[in-house]
């Protein structure tokens, strides 16, 4: 390739053929012999140059273009004819061309050292795209006489480390994110006080935080890979979390608010709030649980106070009206022992001056007619036939009012004073008490009504807690026909209608009045803890809210169905049998 080189201009395809100046016939075979070599070894090279698929280029030592093959067309967009005669630092187009690493690549090959590299460029038609270049400087006499440009389109290859690179940024910033995101949940876990927990679908601990090792007493590496009964330890959370897990797994749906009593490792009892979830995958199968238990002792306890502080209120808004319904009564009992004490003095006189008289008839020893007389007038003077009919009636009035105080009185101390478990009651008689207890706040507004199913009969509830729900739903009838009737006495009296049926395995309990009604927007919201559409002052709010919670507590529902101007109907439904729950009950 020397030899051809040494030819500055020639094309690479052919031989220059000059003869020698001397007649040496040995010397013109020996050059012919070396020429034809020349020419051969250069055809060959040409014919590799046309068909490879990188671009080559042959310029002469000042970069001006001599041949360029095929490949160098396609990769620059240029025909051979807008090529030829032309620099090669003139070819290259973009922003890369105005950077002093531009200038460096043919400031190299002028110093006649050869360049490598890769480069981005713009094709003729604007197309970017990088090219690697090796670009070898032929020198002779300590000068560059030519460069030979191998270049190859590596665009695709670029694109590709682009995305790798890309993609490799992408995933250690996730695996960053994620790290961090580790951590945060771990400090999270490690400082929340709530008992955290996980599992795998056999249902062994894969991990928990330190507030669920303290609580049952015990290490981490007494917990991880460990099932339930394999534990050091056995309390009331055992039992319970191997139903929930199981039910969980089974269902992928997750079971919240189930409240337990628990001792922990501690002794002492504690309420827990537990909720069991599935860990699911994404195409929904279960891989796992998730369990958290909040402590809420503090709550319950602070629930308990709430409860009996609205029981009290119930009682201290029912007092003035409970005094009045026992006043009654006892007034006009009261005034029938005045009466029936004077009646009684009355005749114990004119039986004294009957038995004065007879004893001195029997001193005569004969009836005297004067005698006589003064026993009849004696007699007269007392009114037997007003007496015969009034003491007997004023003596069973008495006996009822006295009966209806009784009653009253039962019905408060039934209300005030209930069991604070589960127990056997008599759900219709729990009913009518609570009725009793409300008739102050609804004799003057409305006509109560009671249809009790004798088949109810015993039922497992929370008897304190079934009273008061029921008591703040007739209150809160009695309010609202109140004061859809205001001080009209003409308007006609409202009416309430309380109702229990069996069905089956439940208790159906319905409390209708025909009172305002209430729009869709306070439906939503009438369960709501405060929620109230009474006056400042007049409402708590908290009523319904507790009615709410304790017949999910009873593991019940309760709903209501209304409209403006239809009054209300709430509805009751309670399990016939649900036991005391010794694992809690959802909202318990």
């Amino acid at each position: 390739m020397s030899g051809l080189a040494a030819r500055k201009g020639a094309p690479l395809d052919a031989v220059d053929g000059a003869l020698p100046a001397s007649g040496d016939v040995g010397g013109l075979v020996g050059r012919q012999q070396e020429d034809t070599a020349e020419a051969e070894y250069a055809a060959r090279l040409a014919l590799v140059a046309r068909h490879t698929n990188s671009g080559v280029s042959i310029a002469d030592g000042d970069g001006v273009v001599e041949w360029v093959n095929e490949g160098f067309t396609q990769i620059t967009g240029y025909a051979a004819a807008e090529v030829v005669g032309r620099r090669h630092r003139d070819l290259y187009k973009g922003p890369f061309t105005r950077t002093p690493e531009f200038d460096e690549i043919f400031a190299t090959l002028d110093a006649g050292r050869s360049v490598v590299g890769e480069y981005p460029f713009r094709a003729k038609g604007g197309r970017p795209y990088w090219v690697s270049i090796e670009a070898l400087p032929i020198s002779e006499g300590g000068r560059v006489v030519r460069q030979i440009w191998v270049e190859r389109d590596v665009t695709s290859r670029r694109r590709a480390e682009d995305h790798v690179r890309e993609s490799v940024r992408r995933t250690r910033a996730m695996a960053d994110e994620l790290a961090r995101e580790r951590t945060l949940l771990a400090n999270v876990l490690g400082t929340i006080p709530h008992l955290v927990f996980w599992k795998n679908t056999s249902l062994r601990y894969v991990g928990c935080n330190n507030a669920f090792l303290a609580f049952r007493g015990l290490t981490e590496g007494g917990v991880i890979g460990r099932l339930e009964r394999e534990l050091d330890v056995t309390d009331e959370l055992t039992p319970v979390l191997a139903e929930l897990e199981r039910q969980v797994l089974q269902t992928t749906q997750p079971v919240s608010g189930v409240k337990v009593t628990a001792s922990g490792a501690s002794g002492v009892a504690h309420s827990l709030l537990l909720s069991v979830l599935p860990q699911c995958a994404s195409w929904g199968e279960a891989e796992g649980v998730i369990g958290v238990a909040a402590d809420v002792t503090h709550v319950t306890a602070l629930e308990r106070q709430l409860a009996q502080a609205t029981r009290l209120e119930s009682i201290g808004q029912l007092a003035a009206g409970i005094a009045h319904e026992i006043n009654t009564p006892v007034q006009y009992v009261n005034d029938n022992n005045r009466f029936v004490a004077d009646s009684f003095a009355e005749v114990l006189a004119a039986v004294v001056a009957l038995s004065a008289l007879v004893r001195q008839a029997g001193q005569c020893g004969t009836a005297d007619v004067e005698l006589v007389g003064r026993m009849t007038e004696t007699v007269g003077a007392i009114d037997l036939d007003f007496l015969g009919v009034e003491v007997p009636g004023a003596l069973a009035q008495s006996a009822e009012g006295l009966d209806r105080v009784t009653q009253i009185v039962r019905a408060m101390k039934d209300f005030s004073h209930p069991g604070q478990g589960r127990s056997e009651t008599d759900l219709n008689r729990t009913m009518d008490s609570t009725v009793q207890v409300s008739r102050s706040e609804w004799k003057y507004v409305a006509e109560v009504e009671c249809d009790f199913d004798p088949a109810v009969g015993i039922v497992s509830c929370y008897e304190g807690e079934l009273k008061q729900t029921v008591l703040n739903i007739v209150v809160n009838a009695a309010h609202a026909i109140g004061e859809q009737r205001g001080r009209d006495s003409s308007v006609p009296m409202g009416h309430i209608r309380l109702r229990t049926r069996r069905e089956r395995d439940t208790v159906r309990i319905e409390i209708a009045d025909d009172g305002p009604g209430m729009d869709g927007a306070v439906q939503e919201r009438i369960f709501d803890p405060f929620f109230t559409t009474k006056e400042v002052g007049k409402g708590t709010g908290q009523g319904l809210s507790m009615a709410m919670n304790s017949v999910r507590k009873h593991g019940g529902t309760i709903g209501v169905r209304s409209a403006p101007g239809e009054g209300a109907t709430f509805t009751i439904i309670l399990p016939l049998d649900v036991a005391d729950p010794p694992r809690g009950a959802p909202g318990e």
